[in-house]
């Protein structure tokens, strides 16, 4: 016996069309490159293949440097 499901034609449409752009090696490579260009221009970082400690970096940038009465304590 076949087990079948019934779905209506646009849906099925959509999903052929959907698996059809996750073959496409050539956009989900754009696609990522693009989210990068993205998340460096929003955060300065950049996520490519460096793989230096991006915290100690972040932090550095991101801490106040101004010094407060607690330094002296």
């Amino acid at each position: 016996m076949i087990e079948a499901i019934q779905i209506p034609l646009k849906e099925y449409e959509a999903m052929k069309e959907a698996i059809s752009l996750l073959k496409d090696n050539v956009l989900l490579t754009k696609m990522n490159r693009l989210i990068e260009l993205m998340y460096e221009e929003k955060y300065g970082l950049y996520l490519g293949n460096q793989t230096t400690d991006l915290t100690q970096i972040t932090l550095n940038n991101n801490w106040p440097t101004d010094k407060s009465v607690w330094d002296n304590v």
